[in-house]
């Protein structure tokens, strides 16, 4: 929706597995072409392909449209490292990882928004084991092709991003499935606006989600142990009635939130 609001005459080639959707989705003007299938006839000469896949299914795609012709490969996943990792050698491959940090707990064309990245901060990953400032052509491409529809492109190692990305992105959906989780279902008419807030993004694809926090594991797991000494805290603080304790560790955080822009 961004590059077709942007560049009406760019060609924009939808491939996925559901061909009714796809005829709905050039239909709405989002697409100009289709196919169900990854092949050469499918994609233009000189193409950008951008997988938009579960974290486990990525790699294949990537090496499938290099074998069809596309010229470079980026993605939109989360999780950078086990996929550069599932490409083995990336050396010699025109790809270069994405994780556009933007989006909803919404799946579909039809909640496509052509102003969705405006704005926000996509992540273009270097080669792992080389400098985090190094860019290629390859990424000079990348970087251009989401300033383009108006991210604001921030460089790192893919190692780098899950890290930061486990405690920025994942955690925050573990801990919205876990507030989601502990309310019975006949609860939830007393449920107000903060229950609603914090739970907004439990509503997502649970294959997606599971996809992405199995591939960030490691870094996962670190974050939710963070998670897990803070919740410690508050809990003592409440067994001993420390008031004063527990304020403070709210300040902490009520400071944290409020520098957000």
């Amino acid at each position: 929706a961004a590059v077709r609001h942007r560049y009406p005459n760019c060609n924009v080639v939808g491939i996925g597995r559901n061909r009714e959707r796809l005829s709905f989705a050039t239909d709405k003007k989002l697409l100009t072409s289709w196919s169900d299938s990854i092949c050469s006839s499918a994609i233009p000469e000189k193409s950008l392909g951008i997988v938009c896949l579960p974290v486990d299914q990525i790699a294949a795609a990537v090496r499938q449209l290099l074998d069809c012709g596309c010229e470079l490969v980026t993605d939109a996943g989360s999780v950078k490292a086990s996929v550069y990792s599932d490409l083995g050698d990336v050396s010699a491959l025109p790809f270069v990882g994405s994780h556009p940090i933007a989006g909803s707990e919404h799946s579909g064309f039809e909640h496509a928004d052509s102003n969705l990245f405006e704005g926000r901060k996509c992540v273009v990953t270097t080669m792992p084991g080389s400098p985090p400032k190094e860019r290629s052509d390859n990424v000079d491409r990348v970087v251009a092709f989401w300033e383009s529809i108006g991210s604001i492109v921030h460089l790192m190692s893919p190692e780098e991003h899950d890290r930061v990305l486990a405690l920025t992105s994942h955690l925050p959906h573990v801990l919205a499935a876990v507030a989601s989780g502990c309310v019975g279902v006949e609860m939830l008419p007393f449920t107000g606006t903060g229950y609603r807030d914090t739970t907004r993004i439990a509503a997502g694809s649970a294959s997606l989600w599971a996809s992405i926090l199995q591939g960030n594991s490691k870094h996962c797991i670190d974050a939710i142990r963070t998670a897990e000494a803070l919740l410690k805290k508050f809990r003592e603080a409440l067994e001993a009635g420390d008031s004063i304790l527990v304020e403070e560790l709210w300040e902490i955080s009520a400071q944290r939130r409020r520098m957000l822009q």
